[in-house]
């Protein structure tokens, strides 16, 4: 009940914030139209103004490259936890997702969502994060590598 109540709790004051910021925003607008003697021409609606803000960013490499790296965790977590269900090991559950995110299933059966999320340009940004995560994959392994069992 707890972890509801927490949840409930972040929801609505993150929807209170943004609400409040999204009054301080018209009433600033308002305030410099009425400084300035502007009369507006166009007003253009906030939605459109969320949208055209929302992809400027999301066509900043950075930004694409946490998109990628939140769906690959999240969807890896998933299947990791669904195989540990079918007693299976999650690192089995972590590789079908894998095939799942790849162009086999999702690049196959829904492309428009696989060509935003992992767009061809991007991909050398993830490849190289890849490479990165791999040498620190086998830095740790070969510290706990024990050369006396190695030897029998």
């Amino acid at each position: 009940m707890k972890k509801y109540r927490n949840l409930i709790f972040y929801s609505s004051t993150i929807l209170l914030f943004a609400f409040l910021g999204y009054l301080i925003f018209q009433q600033g607008l308002l305030l410099e139209q009425r400084t300035l003697g502007i009369k507006p021409t166009r007003t253009i609606r906030t939605w459109d103004q969320v949208l055209e803000t929302y992809h400027h960013n999301f066509t900043n490499p950075l930004a694409l490259l946490l998109l990628q790296i939140i769906a690959i965790i999240m969807v890896a977590r998933f299947f990791g936890m669904l195989f540990r269900k079918l007693k299976q090991p999650s690192v089995i559950g972590e590789i079908i997702a894998g095939i799942m995110l790849g162009p086999s299933f999702l690049g196959q059966y829904f492309p428009e969502i696989s060509s935003f999320v992992f767009p061809a340009q991007s991909l050398g940004n993830l490849q190289f994060l890849s490479q990165i995560g791999l040498i620190l994959f086998m830095f740790v392994v070969g510290m706990e590598l024990d050369l006396n069992i190695l030897k029998n």
